[in-house]
């Protein structure tokens, strides 16, 4: 979204944390044009594949050798992360060939756009871009003895597969890359070809947010996507900061999410969500957050101490 078209600044004086590590500066950038304080703290990172394991070799001949009627692609880290291994297994143009055979669903524009630069255009986007999206488009159409292939993100969805085997679908999935709290070579190289300038996440970056958050320096935190929320809230187990943060986030610093899937993982770890958006993007996000902080009186009981600390 074009910062042209914001005009307020009604985030002045609030510092807002960043989880984010793929469109950190992006956000940054929203968050100043509504002028807030960016406080960007990565809490996940990327990590390649394992190496060509039985579990991809039998996925990519599996898709090769059978007719798959729909092809789930999830991010756009996947697509690349999935034809880098066909590269290495010597099939890219037979598989590339296939995906253009069958119907193609991206969750959003970023997996597309990747899409086309191998020259394969999605057929169907979810009006949701998010899992339970997808799950509603594809239950949405006549899913009985239709063989699906999914190219996960960093994390796949037990109950995803579930729901569509009960719809009578045949699964096939793969994990293309995984999540971690650190940035191997291999992810690095990606991102900075697909254009995003990747912050490194780092535990002593993390645990310091934690102690800002208790100490009343963070008035704001926004989450993109559920690992960063699992991957924060790992720390937070491993040296025993969990009671503190939820305390944090739930009395004093307004819990911004950028869709269902990430407030559902917020709620799952016992953290109240405050601000989402109608659209699922970020700025939207930024948006609603505006507006929340604009409209929402002193019966709130977090812009109540905003207020209180003359931060609004």
């Amino acid at each position: 979204m074009p910062s042209g078209e914001f005009s307020n600044v009604s985030l002045a004086n609030l510092t807002v944390a960043i989880t984010s590590s793929r469109r950190a500066i992006e956000l940054a950038h929203l968050i100043k044009t509504f002028g807030g304080i960016p406080y960007i703290v990565p809490t996940i990172g990327i990590a390649d594949a394992q190496p060509i394991s039985n579990e991809v070799d039998f996925f990519v001949n599996t898709v090769l050798r059978e007719k798959i009627d729909y092809f789930v692609f999830m991010t756009g880290p996947s697509v690349h992360y999935f034809f880098r291994i066909a590269s290495k297994l010597g099939v890219k143009k037979e598989l590339i060939s296939v995906i253009r055979g069958s119907t193609v669903v991206s969750r959003s524009d970023k997996p597309s756009h990747v899409l086309r630069s191998f020259g394969i255009y999605t057929d169907l986007f979810p009006h949701e871009n998010t899992e339970r999206g997808i799950l509603k488009l594809l239950k949405g159409r006549d899913m009985k003895d239709k063989k699906i292939a999914i190219i996960w993100h960093g994390a796949s969805s037990r109950r995803f597969k579930m729901e569509l085997e009960s719809e009578g679908s045949n699964v096939l999935e793969l994990s293309s890359y995984s999540y971690s709290l650190s940035l191997d070579e291999s992810a690095d190289a990606i991102l900075k070809q697909m254009g995003y300038k990747y912050i490194k996440p780092k535990i002593e970056t993390i645990l310091k947010l934690i102690d800002d958050a208790a100490g009343g320096l963070i008035d704001v935190i926004t989450f993109t996507s559920p690992p960063s929320v699992f991957e924060l809230m790992k720390i937070a187990d491993i040296y025993n900061y969990r009671e503190s943060l939820l305390s944090s986030l739930n009395q004093r610093v307004i819990v911004t999410s950028v869709g269902p899937s990430t407030t559902e993982s917020l709620n799952r770890n016992g953290i109240t969500v405050d601000v989402m958006p109608s659209v699922y993007k970020m700025g939207p996000m930024v948006k609603a957050l505006s507006d929340y902080v604009s409209l929402q009186g002193q019966q709130n009981p977090k812009l109540g101490k905003l207020m209180k600390d003359g931060k609004l």
